[in-house]
């Protein structure tokens, strides 16, 4: 009997084999297995139910019946009743591959039964004392392939009563789950393909197919494949390809050009050759690089069997190792290739000058390394890849209805003649068999581009963020028992809580940190089960997951890209129509945002006599005030009233009182020297929410009562709002605190002084404000004791 020991993964239609009729009847057929949870999928009985929504799994956290290891390899018997011929079976994993799809596996056939798992005996016991399979193989699983029926057969016909499939290997690494299970009298035939290269053969590969099939052609390392011949029933020639085109001699005049990545899996790293005869790694964006210079360019002379050698653009020299490292010299030294064994191996190849040495980047240099890995790991680019890519972000720049004042202007493609001719040059270079020169007409455009671009946000400086979807101004959610976990947005352009402050998260580093109301933003990304994006949290100088975001623009709009998380979701997006910041894609309107210097807050005004007031702590400095006078003041002697002090600049986290006759008062953002003497205004830039362990009776808020400007006892309230400034009453025994503006007193001291105005307050023996006097109370007002 022969068996197939390697496995084409066929994809087919389930109607291919469930109405063939070499497809066997499952009636009578009994399934047992190594282990199950039946609460999942629905037990073993699913194996051969018709449904391709119910499964057999594996026993997994203490739950469910057999195998207590709960690690492959996990088993799956079924009883024909007799003995039957077959040559080859269908499996269908679970929907969507979930857990437990096979990705190799063995089969076994006996006219004995198999041996169950006991206490004694596990299930990989038992299958270790089988000896040989009858069939082994893998599968694989395309994204979105649905549930394709995955084939593996035999040459010789298979008999026998008992068919033991065994998971051993799954795509999550411990589990086993199966939704239908299939045999089929079809026999296999092994099919060899022979690779040529230059008009020789570099590799073969034998595999197996259902006899009455056409093969899929596999592919196999290192090489692209091209056209496919049929030479005999059993054996096809592959003409193929290496990822790249070399010369036979170096000609810098006929050279096929490439930029050479390396470790592609972390970033975009190319090779750099450089004056000094050093060659660094270095991290290249293809968006934001107008033309690739001739020092990233490299071309490749030799051949597959002699060996490579590899020419640097900007000095006419060949890749040799100085030492460890490698570096450039007149001659070059000749690398051999192979294959790749990195996750990142999809037309990437490897290069050696000693077997068993390749090169592989560490650092910004390109040493050697044992292993054919990831950062062995090398790819070509198109040069001009990266003109196309930086022209393709500008191609639709349009500046339309970005908010007034809104920086990032490009000056050249901002002049409609210059915007066409952009277009035009982009649309002839990005065109199939586009020519030289239309590559360097868009390169001479890309450098005007380059050269109009204005300056970005800058460290230290305040700005607002409007979003381009939802019309609105990022800023603080306004409850404060969710302002450390919540953004969200506003119409409101002029607000404290929408001023956003820019600084480097670390010097040089080209991340940013983000700042509202003196909290940071943390990391943009998706929620933990995916599908939508998580809100952005904010964070204290302390936070542990603050966000590191790189910020970029075309024309005014902006992207803030959280390269802390860095994933295709880590970008600051408006999400729920404006009402929360979370993370997402960048192509999303909602994701892109116009940035407006902030140069000043409004704040508005009460009216309280023939006056109007209004208190505030902002997390910015105030350099002058319109609109109104700013005051701060230390309390008296007495802790009954401050003497009010008038001030045109105030420093950040100030409390402060504004007093004036407009609707609302103009405050410049700026620097202002600290407050000399004491200042008893405090305040919150987030808001307070009373609570036990922030109980009204610690605060002094400002406001009316019966007329009467001053700092009282909260009332019915339930929170300070953000950028309100108070008193902090721990340590005052009065209720109400009047202001002093000179010889002119408000509030309690007011009361007393015009002697006994019937709306005066009321407090109790102890000195405590009282807002509802019980009738028959003692009280005290205007400085006596009375009887309400």
């Amino acid at each position: 009997m022969k068996k197939i020991t390697f496995m084409l993964s066929l994809l087919m239609s389930m109607g291919a084999m469930t109405t063939s009729a070499q497809v066997l009847s499952r009636t009578g057929w009994t399934v047992t297995v190594s282990g199950e949870n039946a609460n999942d999928g629905g037990g073993k009985d699913a194996i051969i139910d018709g449904n391709n929504s119910t499964y057999w799994h594996s026993r997994y956290n203490n739950s469910g019946t057999g195998d207590a290891t709960q690690t492959l390899p996990q088993f799956f018997v079924i009883d024909l009743g007799q003995e039957t011929s077959f040559g080859s079976i269908g499996y269908v994993a679970r929907p969507n591959s979930g857990n437990g799809a096979a990705t190799s596996f063995k089969l076994y056939v006996s006219n004995t039964p198999f041996e169950s798992v006991s206490d004694s005996k596990s299930a990989a016991s038992i299958v270790n004392a089988l000896g040989e399979p009858a069939i082994s193989g893998t599968f694989t699983y395309a994204n979105g392939e649905g549930q394709t029926i995955k084939k593996a057969g035999s040459t010789t016909e298979l008999k026998g009563r008992y068919v033991m499939f065994v998971v051993t290997g799954s795509n999550n690494g411990s589990h086993a789950s199966c939704a239908e299970f299939y045999l089929s009298t079809e026999l296999f035939k092994n099919v060899t393909y022979h690779y040529m290269l230059d008009g020789k053969e570099v590799a073969t590969k034998t595999v197996g197919c259902p006899s009455s099939e056409e093969p899929v052609t596999p592919e196999v390392a290192l090489f692209i494949n091209g056209t496919v011949t049929k030479t005999d029933d059993s054996n096809y020639e592959v003409t193929c390809t290496l990822p790249f085109t070399a010369a036979e001699s170096y000609d810098a005049a006929t050279a096929k050009w490439y930029a050479i990545d390396m470790h592609n899996n972390q970033a975009n790293f190319l090779w750099k050759g450089n004056d000094d005869n050093s060659i660094a790694i270095e991290a290249i964006g293809k968006t934001t690089t107008p033309s690739l210079s001739d020092n990233y360019q490299w071309t490749i002379v030799g051949n597959y069997t002699e060996g490579y050698r590899l020419y640097n653009k900007a000095t006419n020299k060949a890749a040799a190792f100085s030492g460890s490292s490698l570096a450039l010299s007149e001659t070059g030294d000749v690398f051999k290739i192979a294959a790749s064994t990195g996750s990142n191996k999809a037309n990437g190849f490897c290069f050696y000058k000693t077997e068993g040495n390749y090169l592989n980047h560490q650092g910004s240099s390109v040493l050697t390394w044992t292993s054919a890995d990831e950062g062995s790991t090398m790819h070509v680019q198109a040069p001009e890849s990266y003109s196309l890519a930086y022209a393709q972000t500008y191609v639709n720049y349009s500046d339309e209805g970005a908010p007034e004042g809104a920086i990032g202007a490009n000056s050249y493609l901002s002049v409609a003649e210059n915007l066409n001719a952009f277009k035009a040059a982009y649309a002839a270079a990005s065109a199939e068999n586009a020519t030289a020169e239309q590559i360097k007409t868009l390169e001479e455009q890309n450098a005007k581009v380059a050269a109009g671009n204005t300056s970005t946000m800058e460290v230290g400086k305040y700005y607002r963020l409007y979003n381009k979807q939802h019309h609105k101004y990022a800023c603080l959610n306004d409850n404060p028992a969710q302002v450390t976990s919540k953004l969200s947005g506003t119409v409101n352009g002029k607000g404290a809580s929408s001023v956003f402050y820019i600084e480097n998260a670390e010097a040089g580093s080209g991340r940013y940190r983000i700042k509202v109301e003196g909290l940071t933003l943390g990391k943009a990304k998706l929620n933990a089960g995916g599908g939508s994006g998580a809100n952005i949290e904010l964070g204290d100088d302390n936070y542990g997951s603050k966000g590191s975001y790189a910020i970029s623009h075309v024309g005014k709009t902006f992207l803030f890209f959280d390269q802390a998380t860095g994933s295709n979701y880590s970008y600051i997006h408006g999400g729920e129509s404006g009402t929360c910041m979370v993370g997402w894609e960048a192509n999303n309107p909602a994701s892109q945002w116009y940035v407006v210097p902030a140069t000043d807050v409004e704040i508005a005004m009460t009216a309280q006599g023939g006056k109007k007031y209004a208190s505030a702590y902002l997390p910015f400095g105030v350099s002058n005030v319109a609109g109104a006078t700013a005051y701060t003041g230390a309390l008296n002697a007495d802790k009954n009233a401050i003497d009010m002090t008038a001030t045109t600049a105030v420093p950040a986290n100030t409390g402060f009182v504004l007093v004036g006759t407009e609707d609302k008062a103009t405050l410049t953002i700026g620097t202002a020297d600290a407050i000399s003497g004491t200042n008893a205004l405090t305040g919150t830039n987030t808001g307070i929410a009373f609570a036990e362990a922030t109980p009204k009776a610690n605060y002094l808020v400002f406001g009316v009562n019966n007329g009467t400007v001053g700092f009282y006892t909260p009332g019915n309230v339930t929170a300070i709002p953000a950028n309100k400034a108070y008193i902090n009453a721990s340590e005052i025994s009065n209720q109400a605190i009047a202001l002093n503006f000179g010889n002119t007193v408000t509030g309690i001291n007011a009361a007393t002084i015009n002697n006994g105005e019937n709306n005066a307050p009321i407090y109790d023996l102890s000195g405590r404000r009282v807002w509802a006097p019980v009738k028959g109370g003692l009280y005290i007002q205007n400085g006596k004791k009375l009887v309400k």
